[in-house]
């Protein structure tokens, strides 16, 4: 699933993805996110990639963490809108990279 075209951070990547599950509603509120190793394994990313993303999930509020249980998907009134921008944010600086990768591409 690593076929990304771009130079985004592996656990950008994997975030976007996760939040793309969220936002769709494959993910629903109060659903459990699949084990770190899972999603190691799902992914082919490290442990610490996947650690990243799940933070970045945690500080954009799309999910909470509870010691010893997992982590899960945070209802709508969990959600900041300070989240709801960051993550508007991280996905347009995304689709800049993207671009600019299509861009010095299409030029070589």
């Amino acid at each position: 699933m690593n076929t990304n075209l771009t130079s985004e951070p592996a656990g950008r990547r994997l975030a976007g993805e996760l939040r793309r599950r969220i936002v769709s509603g494959d993910l629903p509120e109060g659903a459990q996110l699949p084990s770190s190793s899972s999603l190691q394994a799902e992914h082919g990313v490290s442990s610490t990639v996947v650690r990243d993303a799940i933070s970045a999930l945690k500080a954009e509020g799309y999910v909470v963490g509870q010691q010893g249980k997992g982590v899960f998907v945070a209802s709508a009134d969990q959600r900041s809108a300070t989240g709801d921008a960051e993550s508007l944010v991280e996905r347009v600086a995304a689709l800049e990279a993207r671009v600019k990768a299509l861009e010095e591409a299409r030029a070589e």
